[in-house]
């Protein structure tokens, strides 16, 4: 079979076909059709909310490479990717699940090569996708597409819910904590470049980007509140940036996210994530949060083991796929 890559641009019917193959599959899959009939009301609820959620946030539904059937009996959406520009020069790549669908790995190839060009084209320079761990033929497509994504990482997301009791946060000798701030910018700079030495959180991650593309896509992951963002400074003379705590708001869900906890190597093992776990849970109380958040890579057990320490329980697994398209 042939395949044709077609952007949708302006035509908001050609847009809403690919997000039906988004959330339900190539179309004229068995169940699936060319249009909604024969949905499940799963599929449709997962249509209206996709629609939903990218009217709250201004999302660009036309950001699509459609892969479509060329010849006798052609016109059909055999592959789909939507692609979502992010602050930090990167972007997320949204394909439909293949394990139920493996023949369409082709077009889905084909796709996100696609999608990856146009991302390319615009400035990005780091692309990722979520996938879930059992789908394998997901994971082939994205490692072939556009000269092959990288499996950075399997993560685990983990929660902790109420009761979250406020806990005393007791500071270490000799270490400081400040909030974020224009004039401490820098040291937020120090603390994340230090604690991707050695590190077991995503390790082929590190030196990917910027520290200052890093540090805006961490700003992005809600609404920004630099009294959420802790640096730790040695209490000596020029006062050298340890570690770091960085926390988002989701409104959505009054959920409070550990977006990114890291140390430097001087000060591992000495007490310091605990402390900064502490913080976590104090400030959750204090503001009244129902949840508070995180995800981890699972292989970084002395993470794992710190966070269920803490309270977490796991609720979910994805593998994450990145590819640097520049530096």
């Amino acid at each position: 079979m042939r395949y044709v890559l077609v952007r949708p641009a302006g035509d908001e019917n050609l847009a809403l076909r690919g997000l039906r193959v988004l959330v339900g599959g190539p179309e004229n899959a068995p169940g699936v059709g060319g249009g909604t009939r024969g949905w499940t009301a799963e599929m449709k609820g997962r249509l209206e909310g996709f629609l939903t959620y990218a009217r709250s946030i201004s999302l660009n539904i036309h950001r699509q490479v459609l892969a479509i059937e060329e010849g006798k009996g052609g016109g059909r959406i055999a592959g789909m990717c939507l692609w979502v520009p992010a602050p930090g020069r990167t972007a997320m790549l949204f394909g439909p699940g293949l394990s139920e669908f493996p023949e369409a790995a082709t077009a889905m190839t084909m796709a996100v090569g696609g999608a990856m060009e146009d991302a390319k084209q615009a400035g990005v320079i780091l692309v990722q996708t979520m996938l879930e761990p059992a789908d394998a033929a997901g994971k082939t497509v994205y490692a072939e597409a556009g000269g092959g994504m990288l499996q950075l990482a399997t993560l685990t997301y983990m929660e902790r819910r109420p009761p979250l009791s406020p806990p005393t946060v007791e500071p270490l000798p000799g270490i400081t904590m400040a909030a974020y701030s224009d004039s401490r910018h820098a040291d937020f700079r120090l603390a994340i470049t230090e604690s991707y030495r050695d590190t077991l959180d995503c390790p082929a991650l590190s030196g990917m980007r910027d520290i200052d593309d890093v540090i805006a896509g961490h700003k992005a992951v809600g609404p920004f509140d630099p009294q959420l963002w802790t640096v730790l400074l040695r209490d000596k003379e020029g006062g050298d940036a340890v570690g770091c705590l960085l926390l988002s708001e989701l409104p959505a869900r009054r959920a409070l996210e550990l977006v990114y906890l890291g140390l430097s190597p001087a000060v591992r093992g000495r007490g310091f994530g605990r402390m900064l776990m502490q913080r976590v849970l104090r400030i959750a109380s204090q503001r009244r949060f129902d949840t508070t958040t995180l995800a981890v890579d699972a292989a970084n057990t002395p993470a794992v083991k710190l966070y269920r320490r803490c309270g977490y329980i796991s609720v979910a697994q994805r593998v994450a796929m990145v590819k640097q398209l520049r530096y």
